[in-house]
């Protein structure tokens, strides 16, 4: 089965179960974490769309969830979304794309002389 790794986006081609303690070879980032689950919902309760799950609190370290299911972790990657989320909302009504600010930028003009 092909997957993203959660950790740094590499694809990987996993033939066989996952193990508690597998890694991605690219970032050694755990596998079998709720990240990495197909069940991992964060609008769910427990962030988790098995009612029948335990609690897990770490959802990015290796757990053991007899419920656990390989799925696309990178679609669960943070980085970016919830810039791309105000975007979208911005859009919706008829802004212009928010742009990137670089926090050297702000300190900068925080701290230059007038």
């Amino acid at each position: 089965m092909a997957t993203t790794c959660y950790g740094c986006g590499a694809t990987l081609r996993i033939d066989g179960p996952v193990g508690r303690r597998s890694t991605c070879p690219e970032c050694d980032a755990d596998l079998h974490t709720c990240m990495c689950c197909r069940h991992h919902d964060e609008a769910a309760a427990h962030q988790c769309r098995e009612p029948h799950a335990d609690h897990v609190v770490e959802k990015d370290a290796s757990n053991a969830c007899d419920l656990f299911q390989l799925g696309d972790g990178a679609s669960r990657r943070r980085t970016g979304r919830s810039e791309a989320a105000r975007n979208a909302l911005g859009a919706l009504f008829g802004e212009a794309p928010r742009a990137t600010e670089d926090p050297r930028d702000a300190l900068e003009a925080l701290f230059r002389k007038k």
